[in-house]
């Protein structure tokens, strides 16, 4: 996009410390010069300085790694990166697209018709990214801008992106929430263990952000990307460590024992959100939340509706961490679609990995002295863990702890959710004598 004539971009230079052009900042770039990315002119000859300013911007690009063939592939600089990029999911969010399309009743993004495409682009497109927005300024969903403002360092290229800047300025409503312990929205919490251990994102996701080709664009969930973390990554020498791990470690069949993701003994609470993101979620909800979002923190475990079957990411767990992510039926009426025709194809209550992990928590008894702490006892393990403890009668399910139906009607927020009990139905335990025979 052109840039107006009121339009700046300062580069901040710092003579007095040595800094006093852009090759002084980033060597490497400079050498192209800025028409070399950009475009525009780097020389123009013209009477005035306003008629030069214009002569020397026609054709430049605000964003030219917005345009991987004229930007940051170009003067073969990074070719192979952008092109997977390209179809990456970072650029191209495909789990959204597939489950937009799959609610509306079409097999592939792409079968979807135009009023579909043309509402995604103005409500949902706007979180992808670009080569820039993560390696030099801060990204536009996020409120744009560089990285480092101070004299000599701005326009820098950051080979490694700022995660406080970058990751979870993005990834920050759940994730950054989670890792670190944001106390507004989940009160209580502990930031993350490896955080604390001081590790950051890229540590545990090492697989290329940048996209493995153009196979990605099959991918239905960010959960099939490849080469993404797991636990047992690191963890795998911990399956034996204690009785409890040999009892519950999943492997997708029940040889050992009840086959639980390692997310429902070891995370806290986490933020749920209860605003669709299309439509008019802001009027609709501002009146209830100062942020915007209705967002509550809640810990809820469920079953896994793929338990098993491998074509599906984590089927090795058969009870997951489930997150509630309501997508009302009508969410995309400001698109012109009064009812998505295939609502109750994909679950509300919906797999999650929260990144709030904690040695001990409440299903794994608080504190290494629960042995010698006569406070414990079995029922402490029942009312934090098991489903049914020494409840009255013995079938009234843990509903602290597990997801039943009486979730799927209502929800901390008091809404009527009754429409997404159908969606659910494999997620829930279920509801009276079901309940009992999940187990039994």
């Amino acid at each position: 996009m052109p840039l107006a004539l009121t339009d700046k971009v300062y580069i901040r230079l710092y003579p007095a410390g040595g800094i006093r052009s852009f090759a002084d900042i980033d060597p490497a770039h400079a050498a192209s010069g800025c028409a070399g990315c950009h475009g525009g002119s780097s020389v123009v000859d013209a009477a005035d300085d306003t008629s030069a300013y214009r002569m020397a911007h026609t054709g430049m690009m605000r964003d030219p790694s917005a345009i991987g063939e004229a930007g940051c592939s170009g003067g073969m600089c990074h070719g192979d990166i952008v092109r997977r990029n390209e179809t990456s999911m970072h650029s191209n969010l495909w789990g959204e697209k597939a489950h937009v399309a799959l609610r509306n009743g079409y097999e592939t993004f792409e079968a979807c018709p135009a009023d579909i495409k043309d509402g995604y682009a103005k409500d949902c497109n706007s979180c992808h990214t670009t080569c820039g927005q993560c390696h030099i300024s801060r990204p536009n969903a996020a409120g744009g801008g560089f990285l480092e403002q101070r004299a000599g360092y701005s326009h820098k290229f950051i080979r490694t992106p700022s995660e406080e800047n970058v990751c979870t300025a993005c990834h920050g409503s759940r994730i950054g929430d989670d890792w670190n312990a944001n106390q507004e929205r989940v009160p209580g919490n502990v930031p993350d263990l490896h955080n604390d251990f001081g590790y950051s994102c890229l540590d545990c996701h090492q697989e290329d952000l940048h996209g493995d080709g153009a196979g990605d664009a099959n991918y239905t969930s960010r959960y099939e990307v490849a080469d993404i973390p797991k636990c047992i990554d690191c963890h795998q020498a911990d399956r034996d460590d204690n009785a409890f791990h040999v009892q519950h470690w999943p492997n997708a069949d029940d040889s050992d024992g009840a086959d639980l993701a390692c997310q429902t003994c070891h995370s806290q609470q986490y933020n749920n959100c209860n605003t669709c993101h299309a439509g008019t979620w802001k009027e609709e909800y501002l009146a209830d939340n100062t942020d915007e979002y209705r967002v509550y923190p809640q810990f809820k475990i469920g079953l896994n509706p793929y338990y098993g079957d491998e074509s599906h990411p984590h089927s090795e767990a058969a009870w997951i961490t489930v997150r509630h992510v309501p997508a009302s039926p009508d969410a995309f009426k400001n698109w012109g679609i009064a009812t998505m025709s295939n609502y109750n194809a994909m679950e509300t209550w919906k797999y999650t990995s929260p990144h709030n992990l904690q040695r001990w928590t409440e299903r794994t008894l608080v504190d290494t002295s629960w042995k010698n702490n006569a406070s414990y006892t079995a029922s402490t393990c029942n009312d934090n863990c098991h489903m049914h403890g020494d409840r009255v009668p013995p079938s009234t399910p843990n509903n602290d702890v597990f997801l039943t139906n009486r979730d799927l009607y209502r929800d901390k927020t008091r809404d009527d959710l009754s429409d997404e009990i159908e969606a659910n139905a494999l997620t829930s335990l279920g509801e009276g004598s079901a309940v009992c025979a999940v187990c039994h």
